[in-house]
């Protein structure tokens, strides 16, 4: 989400850290994680609601401007995002972390290297399903009501 100072807004995006970046950095900056680059080949968003998982593939690696992160859209050459299946074991852990986490619905970012290893990144309760929803196909406000019609 952008956070807006001034007029002016400020993105939240990953960017790889490279020897040019390090050598302009100020002894202090504000706290970040660093993490190893991952070799990826899609980014993948999943919207879990109990127990069913709803996800996208996000084809980010063929524009150098998503190449690291999708989130730095290219508006003039959107990224290719098509519906994804995870292999059962992978929906299988998904679950067991959201049980683990008493959550019924959440949105998870992964990544799929070129090696086939998936990495999970995060997981957002709130769990914006628009994005996965809509150019998936998957209608998931239908999921939703009929779920709270059953609570």
């Amino acid at each position: 989400r952008p956070i807006s100072i001034n007029h002016k807004m400020f993105l939240q995006y990953t960017t790889e850290v490279t020897q040019d970046l390090l050598e302009h950095l100020h002894d202090t900056f504000f706290p970040c994680l660093f993490q190893q680059l991952i070799d990826k080949n899609i980014e993948i968003r999943t919207f879990f609601l109990n127990g069913q998982c709803f996800s996208m593939a996000i084809c980010s690696t063929f524009d150098k401007q998503t190449q690291i992160d999708f989130r730095r859209y290219n508006d003039r050459h959107p990224n290719r995002c098509l519906p994804y299946q995870l292999p059962l074991d992978i929906e299988n852990k998904i679950s067991l972390l959201m049980d683990k986490m008493r959550l019924n619905c959440g949105s998870l970012d992964l990544i799929l290297d070129n090696h086939g290893t998936y990495y999970y990144l995060e997981v957002n309760p709130v769990g914006q399903f628009g994005m996965v929803s809509y150019p998936c196909n998957y209608n998931i406000e239908k999921e939703i009501a009929e779920f709270l019609i059953k609570e």
